[in-house]
C-alpha cells in the first residue's frame, strides 16, 4: 500500500474494498478522500445500496467517526449489523421497498452511494425516487456509470462527472455526483373570501391552511393571502407571510391578478382557502418543472375537521365537459375528473410526471413569467363570475404558440375540502353570474377566438378523445354549432 495514498484509500484496502485504487478495479477512493475529507466530522448518515461482503460499509464507519452507516440490499443473505452498521432487504427497482427504507432511516441522510446494478437503466430510476424523499444537502453518488447517456434523465438536478485520474482503464470506472438544484423562490398566493368555517375550535379553514403550509413548505418561499373584501381573518407571526385586505370585493380572477403581480418568487402556487399539502410539495413542484407548463399535484378530498384525507381515493386527470351534451346549458361545466384514466395509468413510473387536459382549478403551480408574459393573467371581461380557472389556465397553455403542457405531478399530492351545506362556499355566486361566467368561456374558446393560438379547439379535442361526455359525432355537433354563430 503505496504511503502517499489517502487515509480513505488505506481504510478500504484494510478492508478489502474494491472502491480503492490499489485492489485494481475501480479507483473511487482518492476522489472520495477530496469530496468528503472536511465532512468527517459532521455527516451522520451515510447509505450505500449494494452491501456485497460489507467492506464499503465498514470503510464509511471508520472514515466518519460520528455516522451511523446503512446498507440496502435486494439479498437477505447479506445483511449484517455491526457496530454503527446496519442493513435492510430492498429492492431498489421498487418504489415502495425505497419509501419504506427511507421511513425507516429517516430523510436526513448526508450522503447515498449507489453501488448496486451497474446496468444503466436501474441507476437513474433508483436516483430519481430516492432524490425527492431525502434532505436538500444530501451527496447523492453512482459508481460504476458505463453510460454517460444517464445523465440525460437527471437533468433537474445538479450533476457533474468528476475526473478520478482514471487510473484504471474499465469502461465503468466512472462516477456521476448528484445533489439538489438551488431552489427558486415560490410564492403561495391564497385568495380568500368569506372563509369562516371552523375545522376546529376558533381555527378557520383559512388559518388552518396557512398553518399547514408552514408545517409542510420548504426551502424559499412566501405566502400572500388576499382578502377579497371583508370579514378579515388574523395569523401567528408568521415568516415572509403577506396579507392583503381589499374594502370591497373585485372578485376572483382579478384577485388572482393581484397576488400574482405582488409575487415575489420566480413560481407561484396558487391554492384555495381550504387544502392540506404534502411534505415539501413546493420544491417538489420545482424539482419536476418546466417553465411553460401549468401543473398540479394529485388530488384528495379533505375531512376538514380531522385535517386527514377523507379516504385514499386521489384524482389525478380532468377532462374539459362538451358543451353541446350539457343538460343545463353551453358550458364548460366545473369538475371533470377522468376516473378511468386516472386507475388506468395510477402506480406506473411512467406517469408520474403526465399531461392532463385540464385541471381542477383549486390548486396549480406556474412561473410568473408564463402567467403574465405568455398567458396574461386571467381577462377582466368575467371578474366576478364563476371562476373557469381551469379552461382558461389549460386551454391557454395547450393551444398557445409556446408549445406548453398542462401536467399532473404525482410525487406530490394536495387535498381540496369540499364544500355544501355544511360548509359554505366563501366564493358565491348568483345563478345569473355563474351561467354569465360559462357562456362566455365556451363560447369563447369553442369558437376560436383568442387571435394569437397556434391551434384550434378540435386539434386539443382530437388530441385527448376519447374524453368523458364527448360523443363520437362531436365534430357534427361542433359543425352545426359554429355555423349557429
Amino acid at each position: 500500500m503505496p504511503n502517499d495514498s489517502s487515509e480513505l484509500s488505506q481504510i478500504a484496502f484494510k478492508y478489502k474494498s474494491d472502491k480503492c485504487p490499489q485492489l485494481g478495479r475501480y479507483s473511487y477512493t482518492e476522489y472520495y478522500y477530496t469530496l468528503l475529507s472536511s465532512k468527517r466530522q459532521s455527516i451522520k448518515k451515510v447509505l450505500e445500496i449494494g452491501v456485497g461482503n460489507g467492506a464499503s460499509l465498514r470503510m464509511w464507519r471508520d472514515f466518519f467517526p460520528h455516522a451511523q452507516i446503512y446498507g440496502a440490499d435486494i439479498s437477505p443473505e447479506l445483511m449484517l449489523k455491526e457496530d454503527r452498521i446496519q442493513t435492510f432487504v430492498c429492492d431498489k427497482d421498487k418504489m415502495e421497498d425505497l419509501e419504506k427504507l427511507i421511513e425507516k432511516i429517516g430523510p436526513d441522510i448526508d450522503l447515498v452511494i449507489d453501488n448496486s446494478s451497474h446496468l444503466p437503466n436501474p441507476q437513474p430510476f433508483t436516483c430519481l425516487y430516492l432524490m425527492p424523499l431525502l434532505n436538500k444537502n444530501v451527496i447523492y453518488v453512482i459508481e460504476a456509470v458505463s453510460d454517460l447517456d444517464i445523465r440525460n434523465s437527471l437533468g433537474r438536478y445538479d450533476h457533474h462527472i468528476p475526473n478520478i485520474g482514471n487510473k484504471i482503464r474499465r469502461p465503468d470506472n466512472t462516477l456521476v455526483v448528484i445533489g439538489y438544484k438551488k431552489m427558486a423562490k415560490t410564492s403561495i398566493i391564497i385568495p380568500s373570501r368569506n372563509e369562516s368555517y371552523e375545522c376546529q375550535p376558533g381555527i378557520t379553514v383559512l388559518q388552518r391552511t396557512v398553518q399547514d403550509i408552514y408545517e409542510k413548505a420548504r426551502g424559499n418561499f412566501e405566502v400572500i393571502v388576499g382578502f377579497d373584501g371583508p370579514p378579515y381573518q388574523e395569523f401567528p407571526n408568521y415568516p415572509n407571510l403577506i396579507t392583503v385586505k381589499l374594502p370591497a370585493t373585485v372578485g376572483l380572477k382579478i384577485m388572482l391578478n393581484m397576488l400574482a403581480s405582488m409575487a415575489s418568487g420566480k413560481y407561484i402556487f396558487k391554492t384555495d382557502a381550504h387544502c392540506m399539502f404534502g411534505e415539501g410539495f413546493n420544491e417538489i413542484l420545482q424539482s419536476d418543472m418546466e417553465d411553460n407548463w401549468v401543473v398540479m399535484p394529485r388530488f384528495y378530498v379533505l375531512n376538514a375537521e380531522s385535517w386527514k384525507w377523507q379516504d385514499e381515493r386521489h384524482y389525478d386527470y380532468f377532462y374539459l365537459h362538451c358543451p353541446f351534451t350539457d343538460r343545463f346549458g353551453f358550458r364548460f361545466k366545473a369538475g371533470g375528473h377522468w376516473p378511468e384514466r386516472t386507475t388506468e395509468r395510477d402506480s406506473k413510473s411512467e406517469f408520474d410526471i403526465d399531461e392532463t387536459p385540464q385541471i381542477h382549478g383549486s390548486s396549480w403551480f406556474i412561473s410568473k413569467d408564463y402567467y403574465f408574459n405568455c398567458l396574461g393573467g386571467f381577462p377582466a371581461i368575467d371578474p366576478m363570475g364563476h371562476a373557469q380557472e381551469p379552461p382558461y389556465l389549460g386551454l391557454k397553455t395547450w393551444l398557445g404558440p409556446w408549445g406548453g403542457q398542462v401536467m399532473v405531478n404525482k410525487k406530490t399530492w394536495y387535498a381540496h375540502m369540499h364544500k355544501g351545506e355544511q360548509r359554505p362556499n366563501g366564493y358565491t355566486y348568483t345563478s345569473r353570474q355563474t351561467r354569465h361566467s360559462y357562456d362566455i368561456a365556451a363560447k369563447y374558446w369553442m369558437g376560436n377566438k383568442w387571435a394569437e393560438r397556434a391551434h384550434d379547439i378540435d386539434w386539443f379535442i382530437k388530441k385527448f378523445m376519447p374524453m368523458p361526455t364527448w360523443p363520437k359525432n362531436w365534430e357534427e355537433l361542433y359543425k352545426k354549432w359554429s355555423e349557429s354563430q
